[in-house]
């Protein structure tokens, strides 16, 4: 099947063999069924009958989420019925126990195995910022560095034997 979303895999597909969408009671379009992990899809044949064919019938397609399925129900003869939201009957069928076995299964599969997480896309490594070295720190003056006369309070030097405001030995 052409169009597979990534993650799903096909399961079973009608070939083929057409099978008949009821849409109502006086409407039928001939088409495939297929089933993949994630949904189930009827996709209208290229042959119609000339009136359908007309309407744009060969144009219609149905795709139900298995999420989206409440139940499956094999009906009379070659029949199979999927109900998400309104019925659906697909008639036809080869093999219609197979196909509602194997729509139930992918069902239960679907609402018990979590979806997978999509692939984040490819994000090339970021730069990173090295800041320029910086110079040494200078010496500061006496009063940056917090050295004052303990008398009068002048600012010294870390050297000063004497306050040069006062004379009080440091």
């Amino acid at each position: 099947m052409e169009g597979l979303q990534p993650g799903e895999a096909l399961i079973k597909d009608s070939g083929m063999f057409p099978v008949a969408w009821n849409k109502s009671t006086f409407s039928t379009v001939n088409g495939k069924l297929i089933l993949t992990n994630q949904r189930l899809v009827f996709a209208a044949g290229r042959f119609q009958n000339p009136i359908e064919g007309l309407r744009g019938a060969h144009k219609e397609r149905v795709e139900l989420s298995l999420g989206d399925i409440t139940s499956v129900d094999k009906g009379m003869m070659a029949t199979v019925k999927v109900t998400a939201g309104q019925e659906y009957t697909f008639k036809g069928m080869r093999n219609a126990k197979q196909w509602v076995d194997l729509i139930t299964k992918a069902v239960r599969d679907a609402q018990t195995t979590p979806p997978s997480a999509p692939q984040p896309a490819y994000q090339p490594p970021q730069p990173t910022y090295t800041p320029p070295p910086q110079p040494a720190p200078q010496p500061t003056p006496a009063a940056q560095r917090g050295q004052f006369c303990t008398e009068c309070g002048a600012p010294t030097d870390a050297n000063d034997k004497f306050c040069g405001s006062c004379g009080k030995k440091q």
